[in-house]
């Protein structure tokens, strides 16, 4: 009997071998998932990336701003700058009028194009390294707006190196109330080619359609508070597979000084399925709903450990 079993399942077609099993608890923990649908791990991949990285590639490009205004302030045009935390940089300036370009500071209508090499623009802040260009768009008392051009730029953040090609236009708005600061960075972009380094791992991601709102408030100097809101689209290549995701934030999502979400809500879409997150401190919740039919089909828990050491 047990012979004629065995020949039995022998002509199942492995596709539907792998339906019985998984109906029948087979497979692991991922046991009943569609083809088409979203494992634990990719859950945990898609709601990790989505994100950290953007936000840390917002952080990237504000960076980049904020070191050339430093270099600009300090340097003289065609000459080797040592920056304030390590480094150099040199840059030229175009477009804008004599008394402009040599004043210090970003004016309307100012090119700068700046090579770094392992620059810090302040203590504390992200090393750059590579080229860019900055067009001012406008500047005024507390706002400052600029379109950027990067090729192989290298930013080298507390928690991972990123690397970014593409164009974008960065909005930045400063307000100050008694020992308090606010920075707004409005980051949009058609297009930025993403490589993160972390530890001995390599990712890439590209980022569409790209609008993203980034606040940091600080407090004497010290960060207090820190959010992201928005929208954007992500490709990514990881070690453990590959994925296109389109993802909108419910609100600001607040952030740790690791850059790990704390606080809110932001939803996943798929081609075929969609992914709910809510965060507190701690732990994030994760629900699929498999053919975005507005049922939930999985609901998965993770800490903010496990998210924070999944990104990038």
């Amino acid at each position: 009997m047990k012979k004629n079993a065995n020949a039995r399942l022998a002509l199942i077609p492995a596709a539907a071998l792998l339906a019985l099993l998984a109906a029948c608890g087979g497979g692991g923990d991922d046991a009943g998932t569609p083809v088409t649908g979203v494992t634990e791990s990719q859950a945990q991949a898609m709601s990790a990336n989505s994100a950290v990285v953007p936000s840390e590639t917002a952080d990237a490009a504000t960076t980049l701003l904020s070191t050339t205004q430093a270099v600009v302030a300090g340097g003289t045009a065609s000459q080797t700058f040592n920056c304030a935390g390590g480094g150099t940089a040199v840059f030229t300036a175009s477009g804008g009028s004599l008394g402009s370009l040599t004043n210090g500071q970003l004016d309307a209508g100012e090119v700068y194009s700046v090579t770094y090499t392992n620059c810090v623009g302040s203590a504390g802040a992200a090393s750059l390294s590579g080229s860019a260009t900055l067009t001012v768009v406008s500047a005024a008392a507390g706002a400052v707006e600029v379109t950027t051009s990067t090729s192989g730029i290298v930013v080298t953040l507390p928690q991972r190196v990123l690397t970014l090609n593409g164009t974008s236009t960065l909005s930045q708005t400063v307000v100050t109330s008694g020992a308090s600061t606010t920075t707004t960075n409005h980051w949009t972009s058609p297009q930025i080619v993403v490589t993160s380094q972390r530890n001995a791992r390599n990712s890439s991601f590209t980022l569409t359609g790209i609008d993203i709102t980034r606040s940091i408030t600080t407090t004497n100097g010290v960060i207090s508070a820190r959010s992201s809101s928005g929208t954007h689209t992500m490709n990514a290549v990881l070690p453990n597979g590959n994925w296109t995701v389109t993802t909108a934030t419910n609100g600001a999502v607040s952030y740790d000084a690791n850059g790990v979400p704390t606080q809110g809500a932001w939803t996943i879409t798929l081609p075929n399925n969609r992914i709910g997150v809510s965060v507190v401190p701690g732990t994030l919740t994760v629900t699929v709903d498999f053919g975005a039919d507005g049922s939930i089909d999985r609901t998965y828990t993770f800490t903010s450990a496990a998210i924070g050491a999944e990104a990038g």
